[in-house]
């Protein structure tokens, strides 16, 4: 099955959108220090490979998670993703999370998207208390590496969902200070996604952080505020 993927892909190759893919996630590519390499295939194209073939086994799932082409990490995410939502059992579902996290900590999941579309997924095993506590996300918060503190805000988006808004709230505390307009995006879109659903809660903790929060941050936070409140939310 891994060398049906691997074909699939590369028979979707698009050297113009290799070229498209390598400028548009350059920054990303740059912060971490890595060289990605795109084929170009288009991200519907991929998801469409990765759910005919989701029954891969976990040995080549590694390999395909592991490939120096970004687009087949992307399709192994995918699958994970699927795999992970599948499981049956705590125990499965600890053994996907734990991949997930070795590949993060390897530099495998090394860009924004490969982050935006797993973290979502995996952070739902936060919600169910089984050893990921708060001290694990503060951790991944305060790590060197760019992706992992940009994991640490986007596995809270499951929480969220479920309105347990204290671990994003703690975490984006975490991330004021950070340097990279990365984690400002991300922090923003979680604390956003906050107030679509109390925005009492956001606006409280606006008012508390507002001074300290990067541009990026605030404005991304802000957006579904009405433009006399964003103004002011802007002028601090």
């Amino acid at each position: 099955m891994l060398k049906v993927i691997q074909h699939e892909l590369a028979s979707l190759v698009s050297p113009s959108r290799a070229i498209k893919s390598a400028h548009y996630f350059r920054t990303g590519t740059q912060l971490a220090g890595t060289v990605d390499i795109y084929r170009g295939v288009a991200v519907p194209e991929i998801r469409r490979i990765a759910k005919a073939n989701k029954e891969i086994s976990i040995n080549d799932l590694a390999k395909l998670a592991k490939s120096k082409f970004h687009d087949e990490r992307l399709c192994a995410l995918i699958i994970l993703n699927h795999k992970f939502d599948k499981a049956t059992s705590d125990v499965e579902r600890i053994d996907y999370f734990e991949f997930w996290l070795d590949l993060l900590r390897s530099n495998r999941v090394n860009n924004w998207d490969l982050i935006d579309t797993s973290a979502p997924v995996m952070g739902k095993i936060l919600a169910r208390h089984l050893g990921y506590n708060a001290e694990f996300l503060h951790g991944l918060a305060k790590s060197e590496v760019l992706w992992e503190r940009r994991a640490a805000i986007l596995l809270t988006f499951a929480l969220i969902r479920i309105n347990k808004f204290g671990p994003t709230l703690a975490i984006a505390r975490d991330l004021l200070n950070d340097k990279e307009d990365l984690i400002h995006k991300a922090v923003g879109w979680m604390l956003r996604e906050v107030g679509n659903r109390d925005q009492e809660k956001l606006t409280e903790f606006l008012n508390k952080y507002k001074a300290q929060m990067p541009r990026t941050m605030l404005r991304y936070a802000i957006e579904k505020y009405s433009p006399k409140q964003r103004a002011a939310f802007m002028a601090r």
